[in-house]
């Protein structure tokens, strides 16, 4: 019995315990838990992809530039911020930039501003009608004889239907074709947007010529103040006369060159045309 028990006893092993389970210096088991820290060796992340993000960030398309212009223009010239906004959305439509609800702000804008202005210009062209007629007759004009009296002045080419002294018809009928002028480049505008046909193209064109040429003929006919006349047959009337000749080079443009050629001239004659109607038909 005394021999059984000062005999050395073999420590016992517990088959169980975990292989990574390690026993320092110290006695003290440490435990190391399984997958920690993760595997880095050999790993790398991919090219051109930000650590713990999807995959690469999409750069943010630019701004169109005539979508702001078209915002800042309603204050100064309301009519251009129009022209300017509907050719914006045209080029977002195409180039995909960013900006349309700009342009659409700046469309809104200039119509508002416009049609206030058309209106002011209307009312104070009433008042000032109504103040000469209740002024007063006019006095009698001396008689003169019979023989003495001039021959009618022959009336200058572009100027048909003009006496020089202007009136209120004449000034209404020119603020209507500049209506009748913004509402059929809104028209070809979305038209453009809608059309992708050549053919179709074409026949948009052809019917903002037809508008054009029709404002055209009312500022020529139109019974304006000498000075008024003047400004019309020196700046706006050529002006009108550009965007003319750069629809007829595109709708007889045979090639792609010519096109974009005719169209970029269009871009630029058009809001220039615009804004010159406006600043002449405002006086």
């Amino acid at each position: 019995m005394t021999q059984h028990l000062d005999r050395p006893v073999t420590p016992m092993i517990d088959a169980s315990v975990d292989a990574d389970v390690t026993t320092p210096a110290g006695g003290t088991p440490g435990v190391q838990n399984p997958g920690w820290p993760p595997p880095t060796a050999g790993y790398a992340a991919p090219a051109g992809t930000v650590p713990g993000a999807v995959g690469p960030v999409a750069p943010e398309p630019p701004l169109n530039t005539l979508s702001w212009l078209s915002v800042v223009s309603a204050f100064v010239v309301s009519p251009v911020a129009i022209v300017l906004g509907a050719i914006s959305r045209r080029q977002i439509a195409r180039t995909g930039e960013r900006g349309r609800g700009l342009a659409t702000t700046g469309i809104a804008l200039g119509i508002v501003f416009t049609l206030m202005g058309i209106v002011s210009t209307i009312l104070v062209l009433s008042m000032v009608t109504t103040v000469t007629y209740t002024s007063g007759p006019a006095p009698a004009p001396a008689p003169v004889p019979a023989a003495s009296s001039p021959a009618p002045a022959a009336t200058a080419p572009g100027t048909a239907g003009t006496t020089g002294t202007g009136s209120s018809s004449g000034q209404a009928d020119l603020l209507s074709a500049y209506l009748d002028l913004i509402g059929a480049n809104q028209t070809l505008t979305q038209n453009f947007e809608a059309h992708d046909q050549i053919s179709e193209l074409k026949a948009d064109l052809a019917e903002y010529r037809a508008a054009v040429q029709t404002f055209r003929d009312t500022v020529v006919a139109a019974d304006l103040p000498a000075e008024q006349r003047a400004e019309v047959d020196a700046r706006l009337i050529p002006a009108v006369d550009k965007v003319l000749a750069d629809l007829d080079a595109m709708g007889k443009a045979t090639t792609q060159s010519s096109m974009q050629a005719a169209a970029s001239a269009f871009d630029t004659d058009n809001p220039a045309m615009a804004e010159v109607a406006s600043t002449v038909i405002s006086g």
